[in-house]
């Protein structure tokens, strides 16, 4: 029964995030930039905008904003850092929920800054989406679900150390948002090509440790 339940639960989830799949990356940052207001917003304003609760899109958020120069802005790496290792855990004991801590839907920072980073970033979205397809769709399913989550929760903790460099975190974060991109679109070559880049960053948080 307990097993059956389990099943059932990452079925679930796998179908939410099918039904999110129908949304492009440019699509999403178009979301983020219409849904929020004020001269301030908040990272639970942000993942509202995007009118979903699948883990693909909710991961891809915090990814984007740790490589783009909304990244910049100071304790930005080490929220989405967290952010990203909290979801990635609840992905992989198949929660059918996301949760963040209020503390962390509350982080606020200028929505003028989230928009230009947004700007800034959607010539590349536009581009990417060209080529994201339903291919390999095996390596966004469980079992292989579960072994992107665990490696997403080791780049979130590279969140940390990396980002007393300038730029740094953008390597991990990419992985990040290439796992989420493809749980989003049910690309399992984006998945491919996140394994790769992860490997990248394991290799640059060895090679610059203790800095």
């Amino acid at each position: 029964m307990q097993a059956a339940a389990t099943e059932s639960s990452s079925d679930t989830s796998e179908n939410e995030e099918q039904s999110g799949s129908e949304d492009g990356l440019a699509s999403l940052l178009k979301q983020i930039r219409e849904n929020t207001e004020g001269d301030k917003t908040t990272l639970g304003d942000v993942l509202d905008a995007l009118d979903t609760r699948s883990f693909g899109p909710l991961l891809l958020v915090p990814a984007l904003m740790a490589v783009s120069p909304v990244g910049a802005i100071p304790g930005m790496s080490i929220v989405t850092g967290l952010v990203v290792m909290l979801l990635s855990v609840q992905l992989l004991i198949s929660q059918k929920h996301p949760w963040l801590p209020t503390r962390l839907e509350n982080f606020s920072f200028s929505r003028e800054t989230l928009h230009n980073g947004i700007d800034k970033t959607l010539p590349w979205a536009e581009w990417l989406d060209k080529f994201t397809d339903e291919r390999l769709t095996f390596l966004t399913k469980a079992p292989f679900r579960q072994m992107i989550a665990i490696i997403m929760a080791c780049l979130a903790a590279m969140f940390v150390p990396l980002a007393l460099l300038p730029f740094a975190v953008s390597v991990p974060g990419t992985a990040v948002a290439l796992f989420a991109l493809g749980l989003t679109a049910r690309d399992g070559v984006f998945v491919l090509i996140g394994i790769a880049v992860s490997g990248a960053a394991l290799w640059l948080t060895l090679a610059m440790w203790p800095f």
